[in-house]
């Protein structure tokens, strides 16, 4: 039973990867204000499965200073890990692309818990070669990874998109 698993196991892996498209990129963040600061980077690398779908892995590094009730400056370091599958719905011409992120987000290091989140978006197919993604906020499940509570959320977010870029090789 075990070969049996580990020959459908390796026959799907070279179906997926014969067609696959590998690619990396990821993005960077920063929120000023008058009391709160925050910088984050964010790699990803993935592969093209098909037209339609699309697997990555993320990382992302955060650093946060802000001030709580006393007045005092609180600094955070936070690191996590946020694979996704993408869904590819369709095109509008033959430069955008509309699309669909099912996210899981796993805090690692002054950020715990764990959150899965739809995350719609529009991506620009600027060469062949690179491309810019943006989502438009998220819905989903979170449990102590965005805050102290848990439960489901929505957060539209249309104003500041997430940009990311990435590099087809």
């Amino acid at each position: 039973m075990k070969k049996l698993f580990l020959i459908l196991a390796l026959a799907f892996a070279g179906i997926f990867t014969a067609n696959a498209q590998t690619w990396i990129g990821g993005g960077v963040g920063a929120k000023i204000y008058q009391d709160y600061t925050h910088f984050s980077i964010s790699p990803e690398f993935g592969y093209n499965i098909n037209n339609h779908w699309t697997i990555a892995l993320g990382a992302s590094y955060g650093f946060t200073q802000d001030k709580n009730l006393l007045g005092e400056k609180v600094t955070t370091n936070e690191l996590s890990l946020e694979p996704y599958v993408r869904y590819i719905g369709g095109t509008i011409g033959h430069k955008f692309s509309l699309f669909l992120d099912l996210t899981g987000d796993f805090g690692l290091i002054d950020k715990s818990g764990y959150a899965v989140s739809l995350r719609p978006g529009i991506a620009w197919a600027a060469t062949e070669k690179f491309t810019a993604a943006f989502r438009f906020g998220f819905a989903g499940y979170d449990h102590g990874f965005y805050g102290p509570n848990n439960g489901f959320f929505l957060n539209c977010e249309t104003v500041a998109p997430e940009i990311r870029f990435y590099y087809s090789f």
